[in-house]
């Protein structure tokens, strides 16, 4: 039976009877805008809508009915970023001063897609004005704090039961922005350089996607984002693995449609992480 929680902004899914040391996290594939957001925008709900991770959650839906536990966001990556450090914020965005966070100055922050994007994919400004601070920390705390408690309480829970445990950080990458090198790639696996999963586990799903048909890589360019670098601690049995589906093999990028190999994509994770797990 699927047990799940529903809060105001993310479901949780697969918290009692817990018999998998698994965790999936899709913390991009929102698409809740609230009527409030999209007047606040200069951009059309369409543009918006790139930033997601448009149907990986239907790719590991699979996780439901398999009693893996299971944390998504249901609000969209352009209001709040779950894989960014919450401090990342770009002060000249918000309308009041605020903290000279060091946070501030992160490359991500700089470019305008911190914890609290200022800009589309495309580069457009998302606002015609500055954020009060008052919005900067209300969206903090009923979207962003809310998400990685409930994270951090399903690793508690699976390491009272297990000695390791493995977290898979679920996205999706848009094809036309990859690099020459990597355009080819059906997966990029991030693992911090190493420091986020054991050598032995991320080469057991490495070869685990090899074996099925996929194309991968490591580290580049998507090497993981704040939720790999925090909560990766393989010394002490935390396992955490980002992966990046190249969205060309599942989706038209341009028209945001579904292909109809999805499920055949969906089928295949599924059979991959089966074989992950035992091999944990």
């Amino acid at each position: 039976m699927v047990r799940f929680v529903l809060e105001e902004n993310i479901v949780v899914k697969n918290i009692t009877n817990i018999s998998s040391p698994l965790i999936i996290s899709l913390p991009h594939s929102g698409n809740r805008y609230s009527a409030d957001f999209l007047r606040k925008s200069l951009l059309s709900l369409s543009e918006l809508k790139k930033s997601e991770d448009a149907f990986v959650d239907e790719l590991w839906e699979f996780s439901l009915e398999s009693g893996y536990c299971y944390i998504k966001s249901l609000i969209p990556r352009v209001y709040v970023d779950l894989n960014r450090h919450p401090l990342e914020l770009d002060p000249l965005m918000i309308s009041s001063k605020i903290p000279n966070f060091k946070q501030s100055k992160s490359l991500k922050a700089l470019s305008g897609i911190g914890v609290i994007p200022k800009v589309s994919v495309y580069g457009n400004s998302i606002y015609a004005d500055n954020l009060s601070r008052a919005e900067v920390i209300k969206r903090l705390l009923s979207c962003y704090f809310p998400y990685h408690k409930m994270l951090k309480y399903l690793i508690k829970l699976l390491k009272s039961k297990f000695d390791d445990i493995l977290i898979l950080d679920c996205h999706s990458m848009p094809s036309e922005t990859l690099p020459k090198s990597s355009a080819e790639v059906d997966i990029i696996l991030g693992n911090n350089f190493g420091h986020s999963i054991s050598e032995k586990i991320s080469n057991s799903i490495k070869n685990n996607f090899q074996n099925l048909g996929f194309t991968t890589t490591e580290n580049y360019p998507y090497s993981g984002g704040f939720i790999t670098q925090y909560y990766g601690d393989p010394i002490n049995g935390i396992h955490v693995l980002q992966i990046e589906i190249n969205r060309s093999i599942y989706m038209n990028e341009k028209k945001l449609k579904r292909l109809s190999n999805i499920s055949i994509i969906s089928n295949k994770l599924k059979k991959i992480i089966e074989s992950s797990i035992r091999d944990l």
